[in-house]
């Protein structure tokens, strides 16, 4: 009789460790998919999820402030700098392009 109350009792606590498990599963499925459709706050938009019915799609279009624009494309080099050979103001542009045409600043 000791035993089988002890295995009801093992039962239920497994039960409601599957039943935690599955709750994580589904709110870091949630989280996942905000991340996937860009938002910017994760607990910003789950607090105000529940309003637009679970719907990512739906929170998406009625709370755009939410969400990261479109990624913008990087200018200059691959990391976003500018190259390393230009330069950034006119007086260095003119005296790159005098030293290139053999007019050394020198010789005025």
């Amino acid at each position: 009789m000791a035993e089988a109350a002890k295995n009801a009792e093992m039962a239920e606590q497994l039960r409601s460790q599957i039943a935690e498990l599955k709750a994580q599963g589904e709110s870091d499925r949630i989280d996942f998919k905000l991340q996937l459709a860009g938002v910017r706050n994760i607990k910003a938009a789950r607090a105000v999820l529940d309003d637009h019915g679970g719907d990512i799609d739906k929170l998406k279009a009625e709370e755009p402030w939410l969400f990261a624009d479109a990624p913008t494309s990087q200018q200059g080099g691959r990391t976003g700098l500018p190259n390393a050979g230009t330069s950034s103001d006119e007086g260095k542009t003119m005296k790159r392009w005098r030293k290139i045409a053999g007019l050394d600043d020198s010789d005025e």
